[in-house]
């Protein structure tokens, strides 16, 4: 059950919605943050936090389906808290947030496939986004001992885009029909998703995008995905640390650009 006062005030601790509910509100954080979980096996995976002016569950209301993670407060805040109903409204009379969340939802009903072979095309990296020109070299290496111990010490040099890296599947699972360009075996309760993320361009600029991933990507400290409000984001030049299946996951990498 919901913790959230009806003021929208809530205090750390307090579970805002849990995975599984009905996805029948819009909250949009005021103050304060809010740590996305998923249960994997018996565990609850940390996801990353939600900041003041991001929303929370949008794309359960306009997907129409139930909470695929629980949000629980790290700090004392306060949330908006709008009705499925409401929030069109607010979508209807808002055209930036409309083309956001349209946009979103054009990219997430295209398969996997569909969407490496279309590159990013569709994803605005934003003003203050580093352009970055083709001739720049990428290389990708491991940024734990855990993930160095599975793909070794020597960097990945990244010769053309997009790059896709997945895990490799189970006997029982189907291959996915591109397969990636790095796979790496994990272990159940799976962290890695048989095509977790890409790293592509956009225009002028590089761009990390998750691709539907259970457990999401965290980028530079950002996190990505479906529990989030973004599914790309730019990378910079120099070094980039990317985290994916959530905190405490082995599959950390450092990304260099030069």
């Amino acid at each position: 059950m919901s913790t959230l006062h009806p003021s929208g005030r809530f205090k750390a601790g307090d579970i805002l919605f849990h995975q599984g509910d009905a996805s029948d509100r819009v909250l949009r954080l005021k103050s304060g943050e809010v740590e996305i979980l998923r249960e994997v096996g018996a565990a609850a995976v940390l996801l990353g936090r939600v900041k003041p002016g991001e929303w929370l569950g949008e794309m359960g209301v306009i997907e129409n389906r139930v909470r695929s993670a629980t949000a629980r407060a790290a700090t004392d805040g306060e949330a908006e808290t709008l009705s499925a109903a409401d929030f069109l409204d607010r979508v209807s009379a808002d055209p930036a947030l409309a083309r956001g969340l349209i946009l979103r939802l054009s990219i997430r009903l295209h398969t996997i496939e569909d969407r490496i072979a279309g590159d990013l095309a569709a994803f605005a990296p934003g003003r203050d986004a580093t352009v970055i020109d083709a001739a720049a070299r990428l290389s990708l290496g491991a940024d734990s001992d855990a993930l160095r111990a599975r793909i070794g010490a020597a960097r990945i040099a990244i010769g053309s885009l997009p790059f896709v890296v997945g895990r490799q599947p189970e006997e029982d699972e189907s291959a996915p029909a591109r397969r990636p360009d790095l796979v790496i075996a994990d272990e159940r309760p799976f962290r890695l998703s048989r095509q977790h993320f890409m790293i592509a361009r956009s225009g002028g600029h590089l761009m990390l995008s998750d691709l539907g991933s259970v457990l999401g990507t965290i980028v530079n400290g950002q996190p990505i995905g479906h529990h989030f409000d973004k599914d790309a984001v730019p990378l910079r030049r120099g070094e980039n640390h990317i985290l994916a299946g959530g905190f405490g996951s082995p599959f950390a990498f450092s990304l260099t650009v030069d």
